[in-house]
């Protein structure tokens, strides 16, 4: 890989991708398709629901992060957008995930089996 930034991003996405493996999720690199990029990483199961924008880079730039994954969340079709920064100087698992309160919400009602009301289904 010529472009040295590109190898680190493409190095974090293969780590993340490794890490998330190694708790049983079926996950894996997305090529980059452009204008309607779905997004670094995708998975099966659980996953098909996420699209993950992984970022390593020396600003976190937090709300540009956010705001590129939920673009890569529509693009997919996906319910959650997430972006999954590095940390300098520290190993995958203390990465950081970040994402916009209205997801975290729809994340915490699908977890809990919540409707849209706020109600758990009896």
């Amino acid at each position: 890989m010529a472009n040295k930034n590109k190898a680190l991003g493409t190095k974090w996405e293969s780590d993340v991708a490794i890490f998330l493996r190694s708790y049983g999720f079926d996950v894996w690199r997305l090529a980059q398709t452009g204008a309607e990029d779905q997004g670094d990483l995708a998975g099966s199961g659980p996953l098909r629901d996420w699209a993950f924008e992984c970022r390593n880079r020396k600003d976190l730039s937090l709300a540009k992060n956010v705001d590129d994954a939920n673009d890569r969340a529509r693009c997919k079709g996906s319910r959650f957008g997430v972006t999954i920064m590095k940390r300098r100087g520290r190993s995958v698992h203390e990465g950081y995930v970040a994402m916009d309160l209205a997801t975290f919400t729809e994340l915490l009602m699908h977890a809990y089996g919540m409707d849209d009301d706020g109600f758990c289904p009896s």
